[in-house]
């Protein structure tokens, strides 16, 4: 009877390739009647030439192989062209700050479908979620500010003291970028000698927080005055990276103070937040510099005009005290000398009344006074001279002429009257410029004032 039953027993069916399929599709369809709702990241984003979209949705919850333990789990994605257009709107009416690009938290919409062909599991997509990436963003830069804030580093670089006249600049950005461009745009027409070198990063993608943060270090020690982080503006998804950890603590932990410009007027980073100082885009970023710049030379220029003013004041005043004394060094010795010469006449005119026996005498005592004449004129003399050393001594050190030594110049113009502005002249005035070693006459041809003053 086993031997019958076993003759008689119904064959394990076999599936063609094509069958399998059809049955995994009709099981796929059963399981998953309706669209649905997935959450993941994107990862090898494609565009094909017809239109479509192709990546990988992944993310780190998924099951592990025959050891149990948690791995990655990928699904692939596919959108069609003609639903790109509804999923382009979407993205549009959440005002362009979402963008699909690989690293990209996402929640789309679609259907479970098996590919034959290619023999894979593949999801449908037809629409997206963009409050949802955007959600994640937020928190996600909310829990690092947070984060940062308690171990102290929100302001540290903030803390740093900004130089007076930061012209050695290092600019971390993309090269050959519009951010690239506008900065050194602005930092080259300011008229300033900025000594400025670019460090070409990644500025999207999941490689640019590493690239913009191993700059940040490494620009750190070379001696820069400053750090110019900059990238032009895009989507939410696009400044991704400057919500970055390792770039947050790249800044936050720089010896050197960090200026972000970074996107448009509307974006805020978590890189803002850490960095010394934030401006709206590239071009405030520069625009501040060259501010900076501006006031340190406006200073310089205010405290040379007081050292003038306080050089001419000084030697006015020294000159007058020198012919004061000299007023006095004269008639202290005029006096002392008619004092010598009526005593001399006295005794001169006793010598005359005197008996012999005294003309030696007298004789002595006039040799006598003589002496004193001549040792009270050089006394006098020698302190008038000494006086007049002193006095030359600290009329020196207040002599324009020293300052034009060290590198200054005085600018008149044809009255003779000090040049302090761009204002002050105007294109075909002859103007005569005082350096240390003579005067240069020049003709002006242009006149620019600076907006910024």
């Amino acid at each position: 009877m086993a031997i019958r039953s076993a003759l008689v027993a119904k064959p394990t069916p076999t599936f063609s390739v094509s069958e399998l399929a059809d049955r995994i599709g009709e099981q796929l369809r059963a399981a998953f009647p309706a669209e649905i709702w997935v959450r993941g990241e994107i990862e090898n984003l494609t565009r094909a030439p017809s239109g479509h979209v192709y990546f990988s949705l992944a993310d780190d919850g998924g099951g592990g192989g025959e050891s149990g333990m948690p791995g990655q789990a990928h699904l692939s994605v596919m959108l069609r062209a003609r639903e790109k257009e509804r999923v382009n709107r979407l993205l549009t009416k959440a005002g362009g700050r979402v963008r699909m690009t690989d690293g990209t938290d996402v929640r789309i919409r679609g259907r479970v479908d098996f590919y034959p062909p290619r023999g894979r599991l593949q999801f449908q997509m037809v629409s997206i979620d963009p409050a949802f990436t955007l959600g994640q963003l937020a928190a996600a830069r909310a829990a690092l500010v947070e984060a940062l804030r308690g171990e102290g580093l929100l302001a540290r670089n903030g803390a740093l003291a900004m130089p007076a006249l930061p012209l050695r600049v290092a600019v971390v950005t993309s090269s050959g970028s519009a951010a690239e461009a506008d900065v050194l745009t602005e930092l080259d027409r300011s008229g300033f000698r900025f000594d400025y070198w670019v460090a070409d990063v990644r500025v999207q993608g999941n490689e640019a927080p590493t690239s913009i943060a191993g700059a940040i270090r490494w620009c750190a020690p070379k001696g820069f005055d400053v750090i110019v982080v900059a990238r032009g503006g895009g989507s939410a998804t696009d400044l991704a990276a400057f919500d970055d950890e390792l770039v947050a603590r790249a800044i936050a932990e720089s010896p050197v103070p960090v200026l972000t410009g970074v996107g448009h007027e509307v974006d805020r980073t978590v890189a803002d937040e850490v960095a010394h100082t934030s401006a709206k885009t590239p071009t405030a970023a520069a625009q501040h510099l060259v501010g900076l710049v501006t006031r340190a030379r406006d200073r310089a220029d205010v405290a040379f005009d007081g050292i003038i003013v306080a050089a001419d004041r000084a030697l006015r005043r020294e000159a007058e005290r020198l012919d004061r004394l000299a007023a006095r060094t004269s008639t202290a010795a005029a006096g002392a000398t008619r004092a010598e010469h009526a005593r001399i006449d006295h005794l001169e005119a006793r010598l005359r009344r005197a008996p012999v026996g005294r003309l030696e005498r007298d004789e002595r005592a006039l040799e006598q006074a003589r002496r004193r004449l001549r040792s009270a004129t050089r006394r006098t003399l020698d302190d008038a001279e000494r006086a007049i050393d002193v006095l030359a001594t600290r009329t020196s050190a207040v002599d324009p002429e020293r300052a034009l030594a060290r590198g200054w110049s005085i600018t008149r113009d044809e009255r003779g009257t000090v040049v302090r502005s761009a204002a002050d002249v105007a294109t075909g005035m002859t103007i005569r410029t005082t350096v240390a070693d003579g005067t240069v006459t020049s003709t002006v041809t242009s006149c620019d004032p600076d907006d910024e003053r």
